[in-house]
């Protein structure tokens, strides 16, 4: 991975071979099966044993972590409750400690622990649970003073050549350790952790799954997804219902934005334990990034039933209500939390972290800092943020605040990626615009940079008309002359889609240069144009503009006719009844279910915003912004911005819809893909239906079985006549036969019987192109492109044949389709320019500019611009782009 500029300190942890080897001692085997996922048998393993007044309190300890594992707390209290009733015994009360401070009863777990510890000081758990609620509560010197006692105790043992055997101790001694080097800036021992700690507790217990998952939790908190992933699927391949390592999978994938996974992890631990805080935590995070805050409020309030003191549960649903505009609810919940910690940055952190994900970048900036200063110790609200000032275009405040956050972890591998970035754009050049820094690499796109200033400025003032809004301050625009570096600047990773062409937070837009590696022309202009539409609508609303809304805008703004792929699939949603709404257009784009969801959402975006200004005028979309701005949700807004209810805005869209899709073209039947050895066994079944026959003769003609496929197309349209399929297969078979007036009077003839099939039209028009009756091909391919303009591809076909028949005005008619379709399309603005030069100067410059939006480095399209230009006599900006050349 090229990206990663880290040396990477932290070893996967190769433990032993997991070969299942029952233990002598039956409380070991019921553990082993406990540990290994196997919990009814584990429980009933430890029932059995319970009974045993030797093994009772182990017994009662293990099945009170079935129990557990199963999030049946109530009732492993009970256990607990009822075998130290029986015999009070220090593990018995540890063990309580433990599972009360999970539950938030903080006061009763101390109490046990104290209990404990006044019995046997050196007690391991009980001092864990000291030392945690010390910590929790904000009491920072005495916790520290509790987990530095245990990594001294574990250097004294292996001092003494007594080394700390037994597992679960050394999960103590690991999770201690890294609270000490994270108080007291010792990163180092960070890898000792991972590579001697956690090793040493699978060693001495192999089926200590617990010990992959801390070692992939302190992966990941570094970003180092790789090893975290690799130490998370080490423990579930040991205990596959290790629901900590679901939860850690299913952050991996949350730290990526691929929500869809996130989920699914979610779910899977859930269905282990229903009341995981951690897993209902996920889950809620996936919800509130698809703004489906009410469901994630309900997840969270559940999860805080469970935990109420647990600081991560009471960050999301802070972010909740923050999301739902009810300050009153954060502000409360910020003093509950304050009352039982005393320095709460774990709150503050998690509340901003889940505000900048929703681009709430002010009172995240806001809470960051007050994590920061409470608990300035903890390099994680450093990290959160640097990296948001950095998004929000604050490079200079970013660039110091990541230093520090890197001196205090130098394992962050997207804080260190973060300040690459920055040391890389030291390199760029700068041009400032009235309303624009825009910042570039000077060696590879000087002459792009020179454009795209103008180009800003340009839409600038289009954007500033259509929303009656403009931006206060400037924008930063920055070009990269490598997607590794697009990558780091947008998510400090090197994993952004190649398909990723842009992106906008705001304040700050970035984008690939053309020249980056592994890439290809692209209309950058396009791209520019798309990710300005967003800043405008994110900062006109202050950021709560939903997604569909400033997605279809953006879309609208690029220009050009929807993309016919686009509208294939919403034909097809049409038909199915499976068109989205406003109340989950955004999960389809946030979390696609299918490869269809996001054509189909974009697609539909940009339609909501067709029949808005269609139904109520272009002032519609500036009335919409500014009541998102002041806030509520979308029934709301549409009843202030536009006097309507939202059920009757959806039955309009509804209409709206079904006219577009109308105006497509006719649905043609789409058969159900089927095998060969399917088709041969249903005409087999039913030997008379012409269009398996058809389809079956096809299949032969692939391979190679003419008579096959002869006899069959007969056959087939001896009972239709001109059956599509088959009469293209007919044909298909006389032209192999050197018969090509028979394959063209079988065409000729499927035509007149079926004047609207794209499949014969298309056929007919190479069969007519064969014999050289281009002018007959172009008819058949414009009936073609009227009756099916979603099928085939007519237009590159058709810009052929007129190019041969010298139709100049039929070409440019195709050309100028071609290209409203096609953004990249180089080849048709080029033709398009040449075309117009002598007679529309003006048309030509404009596509001689488009061209050079693809291609900035294309003589062709510069020379065809200067052309035009100097035809309408603009010679000073002719003379000015030419010096841009030189």
């Amino acid at each position: 991975m090229r990206f990663s500029i880290v040396a990477v300190l932290f070893l996967a942890i190769s433990g032993p071979a997991l070969a299942e080897k029952k233990p002598a001692d039956p409380l070991a085997e019921a553990r082993q099966r406990l540990r290994r996922g196997n919990l009814a048998e584990a429980r009933e393993a430890y029932e059995k044993l319970a009974k045993d007044p030797k093994h009772a309190a182990r017994a009662a300890i293990g099945l009170s972590l079935c129990l557990q594992t199963e999030g049946e707390n109530s009732k492993a209290l009970t256990v607990l409750d009822d075998a130290i009733k029986a015999a009070d015994q220090p593990d018995l009360r540890a063990h309580r400690a433990e599972l009360l401070y999970m539950l938030g009863q903080w006061d009763d777990a101390l109490k046990d622990a104290e209990a404990v510890i006044a019995k046997q000081e050196k007690h391991f758990l009980a001092r864990w649970v000291r030392a945690r609620i010390l910590r929790d509560k904000g009491d920072m010197a005495a916790a520290d003073k509790e987990v530095r006692g245990f990594v001294r105790e574990y250097s004294d043992a292996e001092n003494a050549d007594k080394p700390i055997t037994d597992a679960d101790t050394l999960l103590i001694v690991g999770q201690a350790g890294a609270e000490n080097a994270l108080w007291n800036n010792r990163p180092q021992q960070f890898s000792f952790i991972l590579n001697e700690v956690y090793r040493d507790a699978l060693k001495h217990d192999p089926n200590c799954w617990q010990a992959e998952n801390l070692a992939g939790r302190m992966l990941l908190e570094k970003h180092n997804r790789a090893d975290a992933l690799d130490a998370f699927d080490k423990a579930l391949k040991i205990n596959p219902k290790a629901t900590e390592a679901l939860v850690g999978k299913g952050l991996v994938a949350l730290d990526t934005f691929d929500l869809k996974d996130a989920e699914r992890y979610a779910e899977q631990a859930l269905k282990v334990n229903p009341k995981h805080p951690e897993a209902l935590c996920l889950k809620a995070d996936v919800l509130v990034a698809g703004g489906e805050l009410i469901n994630a409020e309900r997840l969270l309030t559940g999860a805080r039933f469970i935990n109420p003191k647990n600081e991560a549960t009471l960050a999301r649903l802070a972010a909740c209500y923050h999301l739902m505009q009810k300050p009153d609810e954060v502000a409360k919940l910020a003093k509950e939390v304050e009352s039982f910690d005393a320095k709460p940055a774990v709150f503050y952190h998690d509340l901003g972290a889940v505000l900048e994900s929703r681009k709430q970048y002010t009172k995240a900036e806001e809470y960051f800092r007050k994590a920061s200063e409470l608990r300035p110790m903890l390099p994680s609200s450093q990290a959160g943020l640097g990296m948001l000032l950095l998004r929000t275009g604050h490079e200079g405040e970013a660039r110091k605040t990541l230093e520090s956050a890197l001196k205090a972890d130098p394992f962050n591998v997207r804080v260190s990626n973060s300040l690459r970035v920055l040391k890389h754009l030291d390199t760029y050049q700068t041009i400032e615009t009235p309303h624009y820094v825009l910042k570039y690499d000077a060696k590879a796109d000087k002459i792009l940079a020179a454009f795209l200033a103008d180009y800003l400025e340009e839409t600038h003032a289009e954007l500033k008309k259509q929303f009656d809004y403009e931006p206060p301050g400037k924008v930063l625009i920055e070009v990269f002359s490598t997607r590794e570096m697009f990558s780091g600047r947008t998510i400090a990773l090197p994993s952004l889609p190649d398909a990723a062409a842009g992106a906008c937070s705001g304040r700050v837009i970035s984008f690939p240069s053309p020249k980056a590696e592994g890439g290809r022309p692209f209309n950058w202009a396009r791209v520019v144009r798309h990710e300005q539409t967003h800043a405008f609508n994110l900062i006109q609303t202050d950021y709560r503009v939903p997604h569909w809304l400033t997605e279809g805008l953006a879309v609208r703004s690029e220009g050009g006719h929807r993309p016919p792929s686009w509208m294939a699939v919403l034909r097809e949603r049409h038909h199915n009844g499976q068109l989205l709404d406003l109340d989950n257009i955004t999960m389809a784009f946030v979390r696609p279910r299918s490869e269809d969801d996001w054509p189909c959402a974009y697609c539909q975006a940009l339609l909501y915003v067709e029949f808005t200004t269609k139904t109520y005028g272009e002032g519609a979309i500036a009335k919409l912004l500014d009541a998102y701005r002041i806030g509520g949700d979308t029934a709301a807004v549409l009843k202030k911005a536009l006097g309507v209810d939202k059920a009757a805005f959806e039955a309009g869209y509804r209409t709206y819809v079904d006219e577009v899709v109308k105006g497509s073209g006719p649905r043609r039947r789409s058969d159900k893909a089927m095998t060969f050895a399917e088709l041969e066994a249903a005409n087999k079944k039913s030997p008379e239906d012409a269009d398996i026959m058809a389809r079956l003769a096809a299949e032969y003609v692939r391979r190679n079985k003419p008579a096959d496929a002869k006899r069959l197309a007969e056959a087939a349209l001896a009972k239709e006549k001109g059956h599509p399929i088959a009469s293209v297969v007919k044909a298909r078979l006389l032209s192999r036969d050197k018969d090509e007036a028979g394959a063209l009077k079988i065409l000729e003839e499927a035509a007149k019987e079926n004047p609207d099939d794209p499949r014969v039209l298309l056929a007919l028009g190479k069969a007519y192109i064969e014999q050289k009756e281009l002018a007959k091909a172009a008819e058949a391919h414009e009936r073609g492109r009227k009756a099916a303009p979603l099928e085939g591809d007519w237009l590159t076909e058709l810009a052929r044949l007129y190019t041969s028949l010298k139709k100049d005005a039929e070409l440019i008619a195709v050309l100028k389709e071609m290209a409203a379709r096609d953004a990249d399309d180089l080849a048709a603005r080029i033709k398009l320019a040449r075309i117009l030069l002598k007679d529309k100067p003006a048309e030509s410059e404009h596509f001689a500019k488009d061209a050079l939006f693809i291609d900035v480095q294309s003589e062709e399209a510069r020379d065809l611009l200067l052309e035009a230009l100097k035809a309408q006599k603009k010679d000073a900006e002719a003379e000015k782009i030419a010096k841009r050349f030189e």
